[in-house]
């Protein structure tokens, strides 16, 4: 069975599921190519849409970002359409990675719970990239593009994951 691979990363205003989704990004990728050429999805999401549906905003978070050197993002998709989008854009997938899930997953579940919308991803379905980088097998990469922004994440973390699997696997794909 060929696998198909989604690495997941978002920004938020706080930290704990219920938190404000500032933006969302994804890619596919799979071992020996990296970041598949043309599936990849980013939206920055509306504030107020997420306020509207009953997300909220941690105080702390909202201090982490203006000390940060990255541009918060601001969007204009309301959260309802981002997810819609996403799921129709990830759907099918039989792997989806995070940073860990335990948190870009957790948070993105109880915003597709605030919206109604059934989430794409299978409890078993989920991987943790922290797995992965604490095994030996794990290949580090250089960062490129912008830390903090969800797609220039999901792409790095993809890379090291697909780098690392086709190190573990000495296979181009399982």
């Amino acid at each position: 069975m060929t696998k198909t691979r989604v690495m997941i990363d978002i920004e938020t205003l706080g930290t704990d599921p219920g938190a404000v989704i500032l933006s969302i990004g994804a890619c596919e990728f799979a071992p020996g190519i990296g970041v598949v050429d043309g599936r990849t999805f980013y939206r920055e999401i509306d504030v107020k849409s997420c306020k509207d549906a009953g997300l909220h905003v941690d105080p702390d978070t909202r201090r982490w970002w203006e000390n940060q050197n990255a541009e918060r993002p601001d969007g204009d998709t309301s959260l309802w359409s981002a997810l819609a989008e996403l799921k129709e854009h990830i759907d099918g997938a039989n792997e989806y990675w995070a940073n860990s899930p335990a948190f870009d997953l957790k948070l993105l579940e109880a915003a597709y719970d605030a919206v109604d919308i059934s989430y794409p991803w299978k409890y078993y379905e989920a991987r943790d990239v922290r797995t992965i980088r604490n095994t030996p097998a794990y290949q580090s990469l250089r960062h490129r593009g912008r830390k903090h922004h969800a797609l220039d994440d999901a792409f790095h973390q993809a890379r090291e994951i697909a780098a690392t699997l086709e190190h573990m696997n000495g296979v181009v794909d399982q």
